[in-house]
């Protein structure tokens, strides 16, 4: 797998979810994940997910952007 920031090589690792509850830290639990061993992104299925999603807001944000400055004229 190639990382799609800087091409690197990614490495399948172990992510553990810790939840802290009144000062002690828990593992709720753990999945595979892979990390770029360049640049040290981390990517999934889940982070992917929602990076699609936050892409698909910003371009309808976008669109009502510009089609408000269509109606006012402006640039």
């Amino acid at each position: 797998m190639e990382c799609t920031w800087c091409h690197g090589f990614m490495a399948k690792e172990r992510l553990y979810d810790l939840l802290e509850n009144d000062g002690q830290v828990y593992v709720s639990g753990w999945r595979w994940v892979y990390r770029c061993v360049g640049c040290g992104k981390v990517s999934d299925w889940v982070i992917e997910q929602n990076r699609q999603i936050a892409a698909k807001a910003v371009t309808a944000n976008q669109r009502k952007g510009n089609a408000r400055n269509e109606e006012t004229g402006a640039a």
